[in-house]
């Protein structure tokens, strides 16, 4: 059956060029189309109104180009259109010109302290201010008349208008226009600061997704008056950007960047096309420096292994960049993936293991802190080579849980009523539900609940949470069995948090924790009493169970990487609990994926080499030989097993429900068809 819309099951290569000003004054329409076609792109999204119109716009809130002397991008898009390759029009309604709000200063973003954002003469631009709810519509409609793109890429929207390139978040707007239409869905005054304790705030945040989604929606009737076909960004499409920053290094520049991102894209909304796009810069402020090619090209094996597809953005023309560095090794993905692009049309993951992530956006400022435990988990799982997907927390009850067998709740605080009653659901029909440190013990709108509200966990009661805690440890006694990474360990500490709790009688409970006690001088360094309190718990419920971890192995797992924390996770999740995961000999620093067509009639298997990772470096990995991977496989044995990187055959067996592959050699990736 065909699809109803161009862009679905589609194998997309994009090449993303934000174009400068500057780059209109010597334009050629015939060079931008072949230096496209040298990357085999087959999708350009290109910039084309809002802060600058670089074409003939009507439109008097809309700035012309003031260097449009080289071709206009009428006639570049075209060109591309011509040459096969369809084009997205980028537009950005979050800031305007000098002159035009000194004409409608009304228009503009106020901070909590009464100050604009003017960011070298571009204003930001309040979401709900007539430009961007009115006039903006105006000039998308223009564009489609007058451009005649493919699709269309809101940039910035929504309520980013409150981010100063130098000086960051500026805090929640109290303009005009924000006050009037808050006081009018709520009857509130707007709150002026992001505290997620204040249900004023929460109403606040209920507020953006309520105006933003009628802002979508307007768009998406404008479209199905102009053009039907056109495919809206982020509507049709959700496109996250695999970027690396100054700030926040520790937190925002890991290796698995790529494939987390793809992951919570796909599975968070499993209806709409998903990509994440490799960024070539090293952060906002060094645009024109770009980052290691070797990280680039480990960005699109990701995005491939995960059934992503080749995205690659930059700034300015891909002519006159002046850091090329990239392209060969981008170039060199592209065309595999051209090669290959009937083996990665819409594929899903075979995973059965669904990790929540509590991030709600990338603009919330209402986030409790950074989400390590997530990450620590995340870490965890791909080292250990489990098979899973990730699923942003705030989409948890749109999405089905039917082909998992497995939830892992990091830490999420913030659970609905409604999704605590899906989870103990999962866990009544034969799942298992883990939950770590204080998840659930608030509702979706932070209100603190007097116990955790899932009710699979088996707790009777919830007591005193400690925090900051120091020298303390558990003891692993009688579940020595259960833990062989600990042979020679006789108890595994805890750093920080543990949530002190009363279990129903049928919870089993595992190992004993041992309180703070004096850490120095080390004559007196050793405890003086061990609690019945558990390091964890197993809840029967329904057919299936509920695993509680009254503390956060995955924050110092993350954070730290002592073997204490990610044994303790190993041992938990595959001598415990059971849970599979791909055997072999494959070393924690390779990452496998399993991917199966949506009619199932192939499968693939992708492995990365992160072996040229190296503190914050990325370098050619070096190569693995001798690999082995060991399947769950419950289909015939397959009939031809192949190497789509070094176009050869793989050796297999296929025996007792395991599908064994030998793969000789692992440079940087490699991508095993399975048929």
């Amino acid at each position: 059956m065909s699809k109803p819309y161009w862009w679905q099951d589609r194998a997309w290569r994009i090449v993303q060029t934000n174009l400068r000003e500057i780059d209109m004054a010597d334009m050629d329409a015939a060079q931008y189309v072949r230096e496209l076609r040298e990357f085999n792109a087959n999708t350009v999204i290109i910039n084309t109104g809002g802060i600058v119109a670089s074409y003939s716009s009507r439109i008097p809130y809309q700035t012309p180009n003031r260097y449009m002397t080289g071709d206009d991008l009428k006639t570049v898009v075209k060109a591309c259109k011509d040459a096969g390759i369809r084009v997205i029009s980028r537009v950005d309604f979050s800031k305007v010109r000098t002159p035009l709000y000194e004409q409608h200063p009304e228009w503009a973003y106020l901070s909590p302290k009464g100050e604009i954002i003017n960011y070298h003469g571009l204003i930001h631009v309040c979401f709900n201010s007539e430009y961007q709810q009115t006039t903006a519509l105006d000039i998308l409609r223009e564009i489609i008349r007058e451009i005649d793109p493919d699709g269309i890429f809101l940039n910035m929207g929504g309520y980013s208008v409150a981010l100063d390139y130098t000086r960051g978040y500026q805090g929640i707007c109290q303009c005009e226009n924000c006050r009037k239409r808050f006081g009018e869905m709520f009857g509130l005054d707007l709150p002026t600061k992001d505290d997620p304790d204040d249900p004023v705030y929460q109403k606040y945040k209920r507020f953006q997704e309520l105006t933003v989604g009628a802002y979508h929606k307007a768009i998406k009737e404008l479209i199905a008056q102009e053009k039907p076909d056109l495919l809206f960004f982020p509507i049709d499409m959700l496109r996250g950007e695999i970027g690396t920053f100054f700030d926040g290094a520790d937190r925002n520049n890991y290796m698995y960047k790529g494939s987390e991102l793809l992951k919570l894209e796909k599975y968070s909304s499993p209806d709409k096309v998903a990509s994440v796009t490799s960024v070539d810069f090293i952060d906002m402020w060094y645009r024109h420096a770009a980052v290691s090619p070797h990280e680039q090209e480990l960005r699109l094996a990701q995005m491939l292994a995960n059934g992503g597809f080749a995205d690659f953005y930059q700034v300015g023309r891909l002519d006159n960049h002046p850091d090329k560095s990239g392209y060969a090794a981008l170039k060199k993905m592209f065309r595999y993936h051209l090669e290959h692009e009937e083996d990665y049309h819409a594929n899903l993951s075979a995973a059965d293991i669904a990790l929540i992530c509590p991030r709600e956006t990338y603009w919330s400022k209402g986030e409790l802190g950074f989400p390590a435990e997530y990450y620590g988990w995340y870490h965890l799982l791909t080292q250990q080579h489990y098979l899973f997907d990730c699923i942003r927390m705030n989409a948890l009850e749109l999405v089905s849980l039917k082909k998992y067998k497995t939830v892992i709740l990091p830490d999420i605080q913030n659970v609905s009523d409604a999704a605590a009653a899906m989870l103990d659901a999962f866990a009544a029909a034969g799942g298992t539900v883990i939950a770590t440190g204080e998840t659930a013990l608030w509702d979706e709108q932070r209100k603190k609940r007097r116990g955790i509200a899932l009710q699979c966990l088996g707790i009777e009661k919830l007591g005193y949470i400690g925090r900051g805690y120091l020298s303390a440890y558990f003891e692993i006694g009688g579940s020595r069995e259960l833990f062989p990474r600990f042979a020679d360990t006789e108890w595994i500490y805890l750093h920080d948090v543990y949530c002190y709790a009363e279990y129903k009688p049928s919870v089993r409970q595992y190992m004993r924790f041992i309180p703070p006690h004096r850490h120095s001088p080390p004559e007196d360094a050793y405890p003086t009493s061990i609690t019945e309190y558990p390091a964890f718990t197993v809840s029967p419920a329904g057919k299936g169970r509920g695993v509680y971890i009254p503390w956060k192995p995955g924050a110092d797992h993350y954070r730290f990487g002592f073997p204490h924390m990610g044994n303790f996770m190993a041992d938990l999740l595959e001598q415990v609990l059971g849970v599979e995961h791909v055997t072999g000999n494959l070393p924690e620093m390779v990452e496998v994926e399993h991917t199966v067509r949506r009619d199932g009639s192939m499968d693939y298997v992708h492995l990365i080499n992160y072996t040229g990772h190296s503190l914050r470096s990325y370098f050619r990995p070096v190569p693995l030989h001798g690999l082995e991977i060991g399947l769950a496989w419950k289909k015939p044995a397959p009939k031809a097993v192949f190497s789509m990187v070094r176009q050869a055959p793989v050796r297999f067996v296929c025996e007792a429900g395991i599908l064994r592959l030998f793969v000789d050699e692992l440079e940087l990736f490699e991508a095993i068809r399975i048929g």
